[in-house]
């Protein structure tokens, strides 16, 4: 009974650390979404393997059953995600805003602590970049339609990788001309 008790303690502590503490430390915009539940539930499930096992190890014994149990769980939850089960189009909008939003923070922390001029550039970029994003998804969160402005869809520019100083850059090949076709006047014709 005490190993059930440790288990499922572990298990509501790991999935509280994995679904909220960690998504409001490193991102503005936590959503509550399916699949950040499901990679929780893996995280929680292996945590509840490792407290099993510290356990065993005390006590000098196997638990087989809570292994089999949590070892089901972890695949279960993995193949939940995998699959995308249950995981509808604003699920989906909800866990890009998050990943957008943690990717904008760490651009910024990079901002203001580098001094490469190409790092600081390709920071700036993202971020630029994924606050338009995260500007349409929340458009589209709200919106009854569910469509994107036409503005979204227009062709990016193209932004030129920054050169590289350990890199030598490769002369291009020099397209040889092609030869002219060989034309004698006909035979026929002269006739």
């Amino acid at each position: 009974m005490q190993l059930l008790q440790y288990t499922l303690l572990t298990l509501v502590v790991a999935f509280f650390i994995q679904f909220w503490v960690i998504s409001v430390l490193t991102s503005k915009r936590p959503q509550n979404t399916v699949g950040k539940f499901y990679l929780s539930m893996v995280s929680a499930c292996i945590m509840g393997i490792l407290e099993v096992m510290i356990y065993d190890t005390y006590k000098s014994s196997v638990s087989l059953f809570y292994y089999l149990i949590l070892g089901m769980m972890v695949y279960l939850f993995v193949y939940l995600y995998k699959s995308q089960t249950g995981i509808d189009e604003v699920d989906y909008l909800k866990q890009m805003m998050e990943s957008h939003s943690r990717e904008m923070e760490l651009s910024k922390m990079v901002v203001e602590r580098t001094e490469n001029v190409q790092v600081k550039s390709i920071a700036s970029t993202l971020i630029q970049r994924r606050k338009r994003d995260i500007d349409v998804i929340e458009k589209l969160l709200d919106d009854d339609s569910k469509k994107a402005p036409k503005e979204y869809f227009q062709i990016r520019p193209v932004v030129k990788p920054y050169a590289n100083p350990y890199v030598k850059p490769q002369a291009k090949p020099q397209a040889k001309p092609l030869a002219k076709p060989h034309t004698e006047p006909s035979s026929i014709m002269s006739l």
